[in-house]
């Protein structure tokens, strides 16, 4: 079965976001969140690339590309909300969010 390297970035994109969030937490600025997300993204970027056996820079750069796409989009329309969502209305779990 080959699958192409930017599907793989792409699901993996979707996941994204929450991996992000594990790793930065709550209380990091948004610019080193950003760099982060960057960093993931191109880890994905390198890993679907590997997987799939086309390790070249331009397949490369390209899952980079979807992977970090993907996971903002997904961040704004989905995780956001739910992430600002669970602190508020659960106060009580604002300690267990927040290392998210």
């Amino acid at each position: 079965m080959n699958i192409e390297p930017q599907w793989l970035a792409g699901l993996m994109g979707v996941i994204a976001p929450l991996i992000i969030r594990f790793i930065t937490g709550a209380n990091l600025s948004r610019r080193w969140k950003s760099i982060i997300a960057i960093l993931v993204s191109s880890v994905i970027g390198f890993a679907s690339a590997f997987l799939s056996g086309q390790f070249d820079a331009g397949t490369i750069l390209k899952s980079i590309a979807v992977a970090f796409s993907i996971s903002q989009v997904f961040y704004d329309q989905v995780f956001k909300d739910i992430f600002n969502s669970s602190l508020s209305l659960y106060p009580q779990f604002s300690l267990f969010f927040s290392n998210l």
